[in-house]
């Protein structure tokens, strides 16, 4: 009885080591299930012919060969059935491609007013320049998702200080403009930066009076 015990548990465990890989990837089902009761049956069936075999057994070692047997056999046949035809695993589905998130749009500039449009030294917007901003109050009517910056520059003549103050005031007068046109404040920022990002050379007066500006970016 115990070599029929040493047996079975010797088969299930080579069956385990050989086949690791293969149960791991089946479901167990029906074919563990029915190699069980065919190998149980087998199992008992001969564990108790064994145990007969050797004479003079009792009743007791007779039924202990039929459960030790049965119990082997049952153990065999349900590794044999499961790696033998039990279903594959179904391989986990691919994780989703993650979402593309569009890019912000890049600010673009819609309009410059140079120098001469406003008056000299002044933050006061000339004819010609209004007309320029009118362009602009187009184009944030027809997009009401539209925010601009309007942004101040000079030339080099004069202070720091004072150039960044006059830069300020004509980007001020371009938003005072946009606002009395129906443009909302909230969508306008100004900013000034005097002197301090030149289009052009400041050793000549053509070049100065590019550099006197204010550009409206679009955001």
């Amino acid at each position: 009885m115990r070599d029929w015990k040493t047996l079975g548990l010797g088969l299930a465990v080579a069956l385990v080591l050989s086949g690791c890989s293969t149960i791991q990837e089946r479901r167990w089902g029906t074919c563990a299930v029915a190699g069980a009761l065919i190998g149980g049956t087998v199992g008992g069936v001969t564990g108790g012919v064994a145990v007969n075999n050797h004479g003079n057994a009792s009743d007791g070692e007779r039924a202990a060969g039929i459960v030790g047997g049965g119990a082997g056999g049952a153990l065999v046949g349900a590794l044999l059935g499961h790696v033998i035809c039990d279903p594959m695993k179904e391989a986990p589905p691919p994780p989703p491609p993650p979402v593309a998130q569009a890019p912000p749009p890049a600010p673009r500039k819609i309009e410059t007013i140079s120098g001469p449009l406003f008056d000299f030294d002044k933050a006061h917007l000339r004819p010609q320049g209004e007309v320029k901003l009118d362009h602009v109050v187009k184009l944030m009517q027809d997009d009401p998702s539209m925010r601009v910056v309007a942004e101040g520059h000079t030339d080099s003549v004069g202070s720091h200080e004072y150039n960044l103050k006059l830069s300020e005031r004509r980007a001020e007068t371009v938003k005072n403009y946009l606002v009395s046109k129906g443009i909302s404040a909230s969508r306008i920022t100004t900013r000034g930066l005097g002197e301090a990002d030149p289009i052009a050379s400041n050793k000549t007066a053509e070049g100065r009076a590019e550099n006197r500006r204010v550009e409206i970016i679009a955001q």
